[in-house]
């Protein structure tokens, strides 16, 4: 499209009953100091009077969309955003989280140094039950075993719909998980800007300790099930030659040893091994601010 604003960021908000952190959330995108961007605020079925009152207050903006569906969940809330969406590319931002007032800015001029498919994720800042930095560096290997990237990325929304959007059956959580695989199955890589741009919510109610780490296992082998061939032994090999070399959180080897655990051990063993090591590691970092 010859009139297409390659400058123009949409930012997709879903929202479900998020009350008072909404307001943070829109805020911290319209006090952002790249000028050109819109918001697209899919309400995915909230029935929280303060909520309503709340999305309802925003309609006055110019450059906001205001976008009602029954609760479908947050998969199909962000693709909704995406299919609304007028901007050359997409960031993606949960109601109850917010982002520094030069984040757009930042990801947007460090994605225009690569000539090739990638998208920019920064370090996290978490807030709630858990305080601490977190910081992350990119690798394909890691992240086929880890859910190890923030939902919160900045992409063009070409290589976006390279992959399918998210996967809407996904209701449990690591939707995001899943999508990030699969954009590095595609050979869209992701770009570490390392500042803590994003303040991520962390809540003993929230997807991530309500659902998604409790269904880890049932989760992974749901997306080792839709990728069979890249989670194949000689792939996971191959995979393991490519990224060992490269950058990585913790030490590659590690989740060959994960993977025998996975494929011998029952689902609900190693689904409390799993909590057992996440519970493990947040109780030294509780209300600590360290490296993850």
């Amino acid at each position: 499209m010859k009139n297409e604003n390659i400058k123009l960021i949409s930012v997709i908000i879903p929202c479900y009953n998020s009350g008072d952190l909404l307001e943070r959330a829109i805020d911290s995108v319209l006090n952002q100091t790249w000028p050109e961007f819109e918001i697209i605020l899919v309400n995915d079925g909230s029935s929280d009077k303060k909520t309503l009152k709340i999305l309802n207050s925003y309609g006055y903006l110019k450059n906001l969309q205001l976008i009602n569906q029954e609760n479908l969940g947050l998969s199909a809330a962000r693709n909704k955003g995406v299919q609304y969406s007028n901007g050359y590319y997409l960031f993606f931002l949960d109601s109850d989280d917010w982002i520094e007032p030069e984040t757009l800015e930042k990801m947007f001029y460090t994605l225009s140094k690569y000539k090739k498919n990638r998208f920019i994720y920064t370090d996290i800042f978490t807030e709630g039950e858990v305080c601490k930095i977190i910081r992350k560096n990119y690798n394909l290997f890691e992240q086929l075993f880890l859910n190890q990237l923030p939902y919160s990325i900045f992409i063009s929304k070409k290589n976006w719909k390279i992959t399918g959007g998210y996967d809407e059956k996904m209701k449990d959580g690591y939707e995001d998980w899943d999508f990030n695989i699969r954009l590095g199955l595609a050979k869209i890589y992701g770009v570490r800007l390392s500042e803590p741009l994003f303040h991520y919510h962390i809540s003993n109610n929230g997807m991530l300790l309500s659902k998604s780490s409790k269904s880890h296992s049932q989760i992974w082998n749901y997306i080792m099930n839709k990728n069979k061939r890249e989670y194949s032994l000689k792939s996971i090999i191959k995979n393991w030659m490519k990224w060992r070399k490269r950058k990585s959180t913790y030490p590659l080897f590690i989740f060959l040893f994960w993977y025998i655990i996975f494929k011998y051990l029952p689902q609900p063993i190693t689904s409390k091994l799993f909590i057992m090591f996440r519970n493990l590691k947040w109780f030294f970092t509780r209300n600590k601010k360290l490296i993850s």
